[in-house]
């Protein structure tokens, strides 16, 4: 969007810190879930605080998605690299104290890539990361965990698609849930929902061969869906894989404003086909060690298991000056 008039409509306060040179930055943060006299039945909320993991300089991590294999979990997520300007993918081993081992590098293209789905289908591991920018949905195969992915195939979309999550798996087929962006304007999105499947022959026309299949599977749009869901609007956006609890399918969604990405969570309730507030978690309310509420503005991805809740927030900050050339300060 015009960056002029994302400015001229940001709270003064933030405007006048960023002219000082104070720059948008994520981190990700990790709490046990709390007791539930503390929070209740309700995601992201109450009293306990969130702890950063560890980052680098350089560089600054968002989008966290668990994933568990041979009883280890593990945390995917976005790393933006600052000189490069592009996102790729690392993953580290998160323990249930909330700390977490080494991060590594795991998969990188040309282009960004953020919001790392990665799940066990057919008896393999897989990985659906954002690639919007390539303007396509991608399906990578591990060959070796966890830093060893090959592209099995890649789906034009027609558009920039992102935030893609499972909606359900069978032996033969995943039902998939992302957002496209309107391009005037990407904070604008709209759902869009696919089938996923191994590829059938096409029906030949008489006297002819088959054509074969463009890859081992196709990805097919639910045209019903997204008839249904054809206008743009600032909620239509995962913010993490759906989870269960208090007996009920929980969707973590997230919520912008004309001029500001990903500024809160919200929570949605399955109720049938349907879906119903739950409640929201706003950064205001949220607790980070070694970060000032004062500086937190926005947070827009949630994960969790039986242990831990993993959060990304954005916040200001002045970052250290990049080494210039011959080891000085820039």
């Amino acid at each position: 969007m015009n960056q002029l008039y994302r400015a001229l409509h940001m709270p003064p306060g933030r405007l006048l810190r960023k002219l000082t040179g104070e720059k948008e930055v994520y981190t990700i943060a990790v709490r046990r879930i709390p007791p539930a006299d503390d929070a209740g039945p309700l995601p992201a909320l109450g009293a306990a605080p969130y702890t950063q993991l560890p980052g680098r300089a350089g560089a600054w991590f968002a989008d966290p998605m668990l994933y568990r294999r041979d009883g280890a979990r593990w945390l995917f997520a976005e790393a933006m690299d600052l000189a490069a300007g592009k996102g790729h993918i690392e993953a580290c081993e998160l323990y249930d104290d909330g700390t977490a081992g080494p991060w590594q590098r795991v998969l990188e293209e040309n282009f960004h890539l953020s919001f790392p789905l990665v799940f066990d289908w057919d008896g393999e591991t897989w990985m659906i990361p954002e690639s919007g920018a390539d303007h396509s949905l991608r399906l990578y195969r591990c060959r070796a965990f966890p830093g060893e992915w090959e592209l099995v195939q890649r789906f034009a979309v027609g558009g920039e698609l992102c935030d893609t999550i499972l909606l359900e798996k069978t032996p033969g087929a995943l039902t998939l849930l992302g957002s496209e962006t309107r391009p005037q304007n990407q904070f604008f999105v709209r759902w869009r929902r696919y089938t996923l499947r191994h590829a059938a022959a096409a029906e030949p026309l008489p006297g002819t061969e088959p054509p074969p299949p463009e890859g081992p599977f196709e990805l097919l749009p639910d045209e019903a869906f997204n008839l249904q869901h054809r206008t743009f609007d600032l909620t239509s956006r995962n913010a993490g894989p759906l989870f269960a609890l208090g007996g009920q399918t929980v969707h973590p969604t997230q919520v912008s404003t004309t001029v500001d990405y990903g500024v809160y969570l919200q929570f949605l309730a399955q109720r049938g086909r349907s879906e119903v507030p739950l409640c929201a978690a706003m950064p205001q309310h949220l607790c980070i060690t070694g970060l000032d509420e004062r500086d937190v503005i926005g947070v827009h991805t949630y994960c969790r298991d039986d242990v831990l809740e993993v959060i990304d927030a954005r916040y200001l900050t002045k970052l250290p000056k990049a080494p210039a050339p011959g080891g000085g300060q820039a």
